[in-house]
């Protein structure tokens, strides 16, 4: 909103003139200008214009509702992008599926195919035995296979990942890490030096690692696929890279400092329950609560709603 917009607003907030024209003469600006002024400020929500008259609103409700619509506008515009490129990466699968059955005499993609309930754990094993990974990020949807760990395939994991230099990234389910068997796993992962993250409904199972290999499963949109494909490609893993990066910048870390309120509130913006999002991020309901009473002293707001919309101003 352009300056002069915001000064006329403050002038009207200030004198509330009932009229156009009575805002005109208070504010010393021509009256066609102030109209289109007024015209732009209604349109954004700071206050409603009908004829002649003006209505007001008291300002953190308009604030809180058109930050409210901003911050959905921007959820909405990052979600299309990420659902285009989303599409592109799960067609992949077929694609490479059908090269690899035409049996081209010119591979352009390194391809392998697992198939069977240790699809997801066998690809793993098959591409590190091949080369070291040093880098890997892995959206796991369904981990409920995962809460009693294999000790021996948990070894060589841990092993990979405890190695200098390298790094591991998960971003599991807000429904799987919210309940009690998956406790044990989760911290062990945490202990291991693996960084977790959740979200609701992630959008499929994949991993990426080095810039490199991407595994996708045959079906997109499976949280524990049983057909997998490996794909060695920096292209494509380029993209899945994107995906993931986008995906993990706005997932919550599944374990946080006692006084941030900060994880709760943003898996609450994502659509979890209080309860739900105290328990994902390991926290009684009554601590929940009570951060997001901090959270209201702290910005000075009685109820979730501007709670809410002052929260995201903060965040930008």
């Amino acid at each position: 909103m352009p300056p002069r917009h915001l000064e006329l607003l403050a002038i009207a907030l200030r004198a509330r003139p009932r009229t156009v024209a009575a805002l005109s003469e208070v504010a010393m600006r021509d009256e066609r200008t102030v109209r289109d002024q007024l015209s732009e400020l209604a349109a954004e929500g700071y206050l409603a214009v009908h004829g002649e008259d003006i209505h007001y609103l008291a300002p953190d409700e308009a604030v809180a509702e058109v930050v409210r619509r901003r911050s959905h506008e921007v959820s909405q515009e990052v979600s299309s992008r990420l659902e285009e490129l989303v599409d592109l990466v799960a067609k992949l699968p077929a694609l490479a599926r059908d090269w690899e059955i035409g049996g081209a005499s010119h591979g352009i993609l390194d391809v392998e195919v697992f198939h069977g309930w240790s699809a997801v754990t066998d690809l793993w094993h098959q591409v590190i035995q091949k080369q070291d990974l040093r880098r890997t990020d892995i959206v796991l949807p369904d981990a409920s296979r995962l809460y009693v760990a294999d000790p021996e395939m948990q070894t060589v994991w841990h092993n990979v990942v405890g190695r200098e230099g390298n790094r591991a990234r998960i971003i599991g389910n807000l429904a799987d890490t919210a309940r009690p068997e998956a406790a044990d796993r989760i911290g062990q992962e945490l202990s291991a030096g693996v960084e977790i993250r959740i979200t609701a409904e992630p959008i499929s199972w994949f991993w990426v690692a080095d810039g490199e290999v991407v595994a996708l499963p045959l079906k997109w949109g499976e949280g524990w696929p049983t057909s997998t494909i490996a794909i060695r490609s920096p292209a494509v893993a380029g993209l899945a890279q994107w995906v993931f990066d986008e995906m993990w910048a706005e997932a919550v870390p599944v374990r946080e400092e006692p006084a941030s309120w900060d994880p709760l509130l943003r898996l609450m913006s994502r659509g979890a329950t209080l309860e739900a999002a105290s328990r994902a991020l390991g926290i009684s309901d009554r601590t929940g609560r009570r951060r997001v009473a901090d959270a209201m002293d702290h910005h000075r707001v009685s109820n979730l709603f501007a709670l809410g919309a002052a929260w995201s101003r903060k965040r930008g």
